[in-house]
């Protein structure tokens, strides 16, 4: 392994410890409750709508936080992508969806990582190696969840906020909630931010920082309108 890349896998391990914490339900204003078929319910929430920038991209269909539908894996993130719009909230939904993909475990596969790479990732984008940083085992859940267990992240209680857009650029950070062991946890929350850039009629994804606490996140983020 190259240094340089070696050196970007460090900064990917770096990002995942900072962009994850610890909140109070009642701090973020959001209630849920299960349907009874394991999938979480939002019965209220409580957010601020920012003005998105006079050159953004415009749409009137507003996030679900589902788009691409309910399973994380290869053929969703693409299925996402593909049914984004060119608009803030398209950029919103393949973001989201990438979250929903990469931030659990068992990770996911070494193929599908080379196949988002390949498809997913802008040309310019955090790594040249996804798969192997995957193959690191990386702690994706920046130390919130016990080494093995199983978890993956909803976006039933998420939320978004678009820091900055343009045409064919934006930033939103996306708040997801834990799912560990198959329960949806009232605490545990995720914070990340991610760059979408549009190349060859498509969102890719460029960046993924951590630049909001979750406390701050949920504080001004809208909520999104399914979720899964």
């Amino acid at each position: 392994m190259s240094a340089e890349t070696e050196t970007s896998h460090r900064r990917w391990l770096w990002a995942a410890g900072v962009l994850l914490v610890v909140i109070a339900l009642t701090a973020v204003g959001i209630a849920f409750f299960s349907n009874g078929d394991g999938e979480p319910t939002p019965i209220g929430s409580a957010s601020a709508t920012s003005t998105p920038s006079a050159s953004a991209p415009v749409s009137e269909v507003a996030p679900t936080g589902c788009l691409g539908g309910p399973d994380r894996d290869a053929a969703m993130l693409l299925a996402s992508q593909q049914g984004a719009q060119h608009s803030k909230e398209g950029a919103t939904e393949l973001a989201t969806s990438f979250v929903r993909w990469l931030q659990r475990f068992p990770y996911p596969s070494l193929d599908e990582a080379t196949e988002v790479s390949d498809r997913i990732l802008a040309a310019s984008s955090f790594t040249d190696d996804l798969a192997g940083y995957i193959a690191d085992e990386p702690d994706l859940s920046g130390g919130i969840v016990a080494t093995g267990e199983n978890y993956f992240m909803s976006s039933v209680p998420g939320v978004w906020h678009v820091e900055s857009a343009s045409a064919d650029e934006v930033e939103v950070t996306i708040g997801t909630a834990f799912v560990v062991n198959g329960s949806l946890s009232p605490t545990l929350r995720s914070s990340i931010t991610i760059t979408t850039e549009w190349e060859d009629g498509v969102w890719r994804i460029s960046q993924a920082d951590g630049t909001r606490t979750t406390q701050d996140l949920f504080a001004i983020g809208q909520p999104f309108t399914g979720g899964c």
